[in-house]
């Protein structure tokens, strides 16, 4: 419990310095916007910590009954390592079916509930991005610049926008402007008054003797602001990973049937999508059974090492975590190539913890005995 703990401190601050210290810092979330969006990272915060910390809460544990010969003296009397290690796979058998059931129920409606919460405190506070005198970056593929700001109303507004190199492709200046959320979409829109602009050439920003370079200016122009960043991108249709066991299955019944009926481009699109479903599918199922792996390798691996330094545990612990994360991340970047069947590669990394774990489990009860 305490391994597990730390690891869900550990994450859960990640996470906060990542996503909302800094929008709370700014003024962008209010107090309880913010105590309400952490309670939101629970799910994911579990996910991740209950297997870092079960397997390091376990070397620990057998790394200390080893090194003080207690496992010598339990052999001894005639319990086995399977036997003495049983009520650690009871809790590695409840910690997997909590995590599968955070995987397919829980995670998805809390990753729904945070990003809804979040357009919740844009469109009631949009103003709450804006800092005076201070150059705004939260917004994807812009800058903007704001001189002053009384209640809903923006004074001396400079803004630039910007392409995938970081170049300017548009500059403009308002007067003064106010801001709107956009129902239904990841925007902010700006109704500008008083508006110079700058065009620059897409193709070569920094060219200012190119015809595509002219100025212009308008009593009113709208612009918009893409809260990516923060709300993630924006699709017409629910993100797979949002979605629960029976909602994921439903999209892979639909993209079957699509499949089986439709030819040419429409087929191709409805396998790839069939895929995509398949992959999120089976992550998740292949991720509930991390605790269950962690314990097969973590039990016989602590009676090997022998140890009882917090360190020494912790640091093999996390070496084992983070291999195992790493062989799921790259097991993603196979999306592309169907002919690899990636969806089922999500269960490689749990069947060589297990494999693994079980012949450690062979060595540490039968292979002394073999060698007298």
């Amino acid at each position: 419990m305490a391994s597990v703990a730390m690891f869900a401190f550990l994450i859960l601050t990640m996470s906060l310095v990542k996503d909302m210290l800094n929008l709370l810092a700014e003024g962008q979330l209010t107090v309880g916007a913010f105590f309400r969006l952490t309670k939101l990272l629970f799910p994911f915060v579990f996910v991740y910590a209950l297997p870092m910390g079960f397997i390091t809460g376990a070397l620990l544990t057998m790394g200390r009954l080893s090194a003080e010969n207690e496992i010598t003296s339990l052999r001894a009397a005639g319990v086995s390592v399977i036997r003495l290690s049983s009520s650690v796979f009871l809790l590695a058998i409840l910690g997997t079916t909590a995590s599968l059931v955070v995987n397919f129920y829980y995670g998805p409606l809390a990753k729904t509930e945070y990003r809804q919460e979040l357009k919740n405190t844009i469109q009631t506070n949009p103003l709450g991005f804006i800092v005076e005198k201070t150059f705004v970056k939260d917004f994807t593929g812009s800058v903007i610049y704001v001189g002053k700001k009384e209640a809903e109303m923006l004074y001396d507004v400079w803004i630039w926008k910007l392409n995938s190199e970081s170049q300017v492709t548009t500059f403009a200046r308002a007067e003064k402007g106010r801001f709107a959320f956009l129902e239904n979409s990841a925007e902010l829109q700006l109704d500008a008054e008083g508006v110079t602009i700058e065009y620059r050439d897409a193709e070569d920003p920094e060219n200012f003797r190119t015809r595509n370079f002219y100025p212009a200016s308008a009593a009113k122009f709208p612009f918009s602001f893409s809260l990516e960043k923060i709300l993630g991108k924006e699709t017409l249709a629910r993100k797979l990973t949002w979605m629960t066991f029976d909602e994921l299955q439903g999209e892979i019944r639909k993209y079957e049937g699509i499949a089986a009926t439709a030819t040419g481009a429409v087929r191709e699109e409805a396998l790839d999508n069939l895929l995509k479903a398949k992959m999120v599918f089976h992550k998740n199922f292949a991720m509930g059974f991390a605790v269950l792996s962690f314990a097969c390798i973590a039990i016989p691996l602590g009676l090997k090492t022998s140890r009882k330094e917090t360190s020494a545990n912790l640091g093999i612990g996390v070496g084992m975590g983070l291999l195992y994360y790493l062989a799921m991340i790259s097991i993603e970047w196979l999306e592309g190539r169907p002919d690899l069947r990636p969806e089922l590669l999500f269960w490689i990394p749990n069947l060589a913890y297990q494999s693994f774990g079980a012949w450690l489990f062979i060595r540490a009860d039968h292979g002394k005995k073999a060698k007298r």
